[in-house]
């Protein structure tokens, strides 16, 4: 029997969304949300104004497998431009503004703070958000996902008002750099028994950033072929022997 949708209210949607996150003591990806009012600030912000209200439950979660007759959707290893609502960190772009990385850091220790989990948050030389505190390994969560949760809401409060915007990486305790390690890893073992078996080998479903990782290890090598099945953000990576060509 799937869950009722339970109310959250809060000033912004965002906060609303952080708050159903606490509550179910899930990240954002796993939650099935429904906005049913973004709220107002009134007039002058003081008088008139409204909370920002959503309906929020753990979303169903569907068996996807793999079918022959399943769309396959090829995708370059030059990472794609993902939709606003991907909850990765696009490829590294040019150097942050400081006061841009300041407004970011903010953010993200307000965030904590409404989530009771008190860190110190830092801005490191390589322009990514720093969170230093006991509570690393809640933060990160099962493969990742509630500290994408937390960068996907930072980046999305600090891109509000901006016709350019801007992406910040927030990571704690090496994290980042040893899920790509691990993603790396991954795709050079399961490329090998792919040439070893001559059989098709799918992963679960993966962001357009783990995906990209996942094609760019597999690139160069002549014996195996990437590709990404599914619709929306996230999709599976298939990895499949890539055909002899015929001389």
């Amino acid at each position: 029997m799937e869950e009722d949708y339970r109310e959250f209210e809060a000033k912004t949607v965002d906060e609303a969304i952080v708050a159903a996150m606490r509550a179910f003591r899930s990240d954002f990806e796993s939650l099935d949300i429904k906005v049913v009012s973004e709220g107002s600030k009134g007039l002058f912000g003081l008088v008139g104004s409204k909370a920002a209200k959503i309906l929020a439950r753990p979303a169903v979660k569907s068996r996807e497998p793999l079918q022959q007759n399943e769309k396959i959707q090829e995708e370059k290893a030059p990472a794609p431009q993902p939709p606003a609502e991907a909850q990765e960190a696009p490829p590294r772009q040019q150097r942050i503004p400081r006061e841009s990385l300041e407004e970011a850091r903010k953010i993200v220790s307000e965030i904590l703070a409404l989530m009771n989990m008190p860190s110190e948050v830092r801005i490191r030389d390589d322009d990514f958000i720093e969170v230093a505190g006991d509570g690393s390994g809640l933060l990160i969560g099962k493969r990742g996902q509630t500290i994408d949760s937390l960068q996907f809401i930072t980046n999305r409060i600090l891109n509000k008002n901006r016709e350019e915007p801007l992406y910040v990486t927030i990571d704690t305790e090496g994290y980042r750099e040893r899920h790509v390690s691990h993603l790396r890893s991954m795709a050079i073992k399961i490329g090998q028994k792919v040439k070893r078996t001559g059989q098709s080998v799918s992963l679960e479903k993966m962001n357009p950033y783990d995906r990209r990782i996942i094609h760019l290890t597999l690139k160069n090598d002549s014996r195996v072929n990437t590709k990404s099945i599914g619709e929306g953000v996230y999709k599976k990576v298939v990895i499949l022997p890539r055909k002899a060509s015929k001389s």
